[in-house]
């Protein structure tokens, strides 16, 4: 399991255990339909705060906002390289003051 998917699997955890009435609606469910609820229930938590998946991923944990501003900055460069970016040109390009 790479960092992103740990990221994802703690996120979804500490989502899944701070919502009772999620997990009072996946009681009896199998493990897959329960994961399959949970990260439907995790995007469209993402969508009414008008968010993106993984900003709420990051949100949830980060432990400070110094901690989520550096998470924030880590996803941006990882996504700069992937798209060979020119890391001030993306800053430019989305808005980013580094």
């Amino acid at each position: 399991m790479n960092s992103d998917d740990l990221r994802r699997e703690l996120a979804l955890s500490k989502f899944f255990n701070g919502d009772s009435s999620l997990n009072d609606a996946v009681q009896g469910l199998s493990q897959d339909e329960k994961k399959m609820c949970i990260e439907s229930a995790f995007e469209q938590e993402a969508i009414r705060l008008g968010i993106e998946v993984w900003e709420l991923t990051l949100t949830l944990i980060s432990e400070s906002p110094e901690e989520l501003k550096c998470l924030t900055l880590e996803f941006h460069r990882e996504v700069a390289e992937m798209v060979e970016m020119d890391w001030n040109d993306y800053c430019d390009l989305n808005g980013i003051n580094d």
